[in-house]
């Protein structure tokens, strides 16, 4: 039978018992010492005192934190083994009812297959734990023949540009000046470099000129 007092040691000289509760509480490990006690009174014949199993959980907590694992690794592989067992009772009884209900040998079958599956889980923490994987912090994986990334270099800020603005100011500095004038009469000061008059062309189609000889 379980012993469910327990016996508190006040940190400080001016504790009080609820300042004591608290810092336990929040502490987290008298809550699972306590869960721990529920669970273990179950047993016949068992007899667990609160307060050597949470002074016992207290020491592997410190020794987790402290670097040390052993204890840990120790809980995981009894825990595998337990597993185990368990996946092997539910089988065991699920082929007991085999041929017999069969929506017992399903359910027992279900739980045997939980069991098994968290049987390795706890197996594979075990052997991460004993040889953690190395981790590789990858920014970036380029798989174009034709791409480049330039990781951690910021992009060059762009010019905004205003297109209405460039037109304006090419027009205004190649501008073209158009006459808009009228045309006028070609005048006769200067005839030599004047066109070709009436008395120049052609008499007739066989394209000679008048004042020409033949």
């Amino acid at each position: 039978m379980s012993k469910k007092t327990l016996n508190l040691q006040t940190t400080g000289p001016n504790d009080t018992h609820a300042e004591v509760m608290g810092k336990l509480f929040v502490d987290g490990v008298l809550p699972l010492a306590l869960l721990a006690e529920g669970f273990a009174g179950g047993y016949s014949g068992a007899e667990c005192d609160l307060t050597a199993m949470h002074a016992r959980m207290e020491t592997a907590a410190d020794a987790a934190a402290s670097g040390d694992l052993g204890g840990l690794e120790r809980m995981l592989a009894a825990q595998a083994q337990a597993l185990n067992l368990m996946f092997t009772e539910l089988a065991r009884r699920a082929s007991a009812n085999m041929g017999q209900n069969l929506t017992t040998t399903e359910a027992y079958l279900k739980l045997a297959f939980r069991a098994q599956a968290q049987s390795r889980a706890t197996v594979e923490a075990l052997g991460e734990m004993k040889n953690p994987r190395a981790v590789a912090f990858v920014k970036q994986a380029n798989f174009a023949q034709q791409q480049q990334v330039n990781n951690c270099t910021p992009a060059p800020a762009r010019e905004i540009q205003n297109p209405q603005n460039e037109l304006l100011e090419d027009a205004r500095h190649e501008q073209i000046t158009l006459d808009t004038r009228t045309t006028r009469k070609a005048s006769r000061s200067n005839p030599a470099m004047e066109a070709l008059g009436a008395q120049h062309r052609a008499e007739d189609g066989a394209g000679q000129s008048k004042g020409c000889g033949k």
